[in-house]
């Protein structure tokens, strides 16, 4: 690819975002026979934290807003939430997008 061309290069991707202050990945240290003392258990809710979705995309020229994406999503569901109307439109503005 020749340096112009990286110009016209549009990155998109999503990512989740946990609301709360972590997402429930601790490193516990013990030592042989504390595995189960009450002093090293730590009691959590272990359901899914809360948390939201997000798309977004940018390129050398441009950038777009990010998307939230509500709820659980499947293939279908990000096609006709995403991809349709967020991304194809974005992309058909850059005439000369490299996706």
């Amino acid at each position: 690819m020749l340096a112009a061309e990286w110009n016209e290069v549009v990155f998109t991707d999503e990512s989740r975002i946990c609301l709360q202050h972590h997402n429930g990945r601790n490193r516990v240290w013990r030592h042989r026979g504390e595995r189960m003392l009450n002093s090293c258990v730590i009691h959590r809710h272990t359901g899914p934290a809360p948390g939201i979705i997000v798309w977004g995309g940018i390129g050398y020229h441009s950038h777009r807003p990010l998307v939230r994406i509500a709820g659980t999503s499947n293939s279908q569901r990000y096609i006709s939430e995403v991809l349709e109307p967020v991304v194809l439109p974005y992309l058909q503005s850059l005439s000369t997008a490299i996706f």
